[in-house]
């Protein structure tokens, strides 16, 4: 009787913490809260910086080591009515920012159009993006670095971008249902 009681209990005890945990309100948007934790969002005149971040350096524990390079990937949102284009940006961590389009050779040349409406996505390591050349100091994950961004008409605009965490795990992987059998 008493082990029927125990094991009662902790069924019923299982069976409340399911039903609380089953929540709209309790279940975390994974895809949102990863996304906010590793960027960072500025604005400049009518220009909207969004989703700012240096590239992970990779598995945990690594870093991107000084004199070598990191990917600076954002996107660029104009909610003006004329094209702006913006022309340069800068570190004191790096030697430079260049301009990347995949694995092309760097472009020290800083020149990309944000047409008004659409966005210029310089967000993908395979097209085109930045890239902090010449680290002048190591950089590991959950870092913050001052990054100037500099726009032709709009004028500059400096924000403390983070260097992305690595994670080996996809947010979308606990969002599927997950069935379960009786032997």
């Amino acid at each position: 009787m008493n082990r029927i009681g125990v094991v009662g209990a902790i069924l019923l005890t299982l069976l409340l913490l399911a039903g609380c945990g089953s929540r709209q309100a309790a279940c975390p948007d994974l895809d949102r809260t990863t996304t906010e934790l590793g960027t960072v969002d500025g604005q400049v005149g009518r220009l909207r910086l969004l989703s700012v971040a240096i590239a992970s350096p990779g598995g945990r524990g690594s870093m991107h080591i000084a004199g070598d390079s990191a990917a600076l990937l954002l996107t660029i949102a104009n909610d003006g009515e004329t094209e702006d284009v913006l022309i340069g940006a800068g570190a004191d961590v790096a030697a430079q920012v260049v301009l990347r389009n995949g694995d092309a050779a760097p472009d020290p040349r800083v020149e990309v159009p944000v047409p008004p409406g659409p966005t210029a996505v310089l967000s993908e390591v395979t097209g085109p993006h930045l890239e902090l050349s010449g680290l002048r100091e190591t950089l590991q994950s959950g870092l913050r670095v001052p990054v100037t961004f500099e726009f032709r008409d709009a004028g500059s605009v400096t924000l403390t971008v983070p260097v992305r965490t690595y994670t080996d795990v996809r947010p979308d992987k606990y969002l599927e249902p997950v069935a379960v059998t009786a032997c």
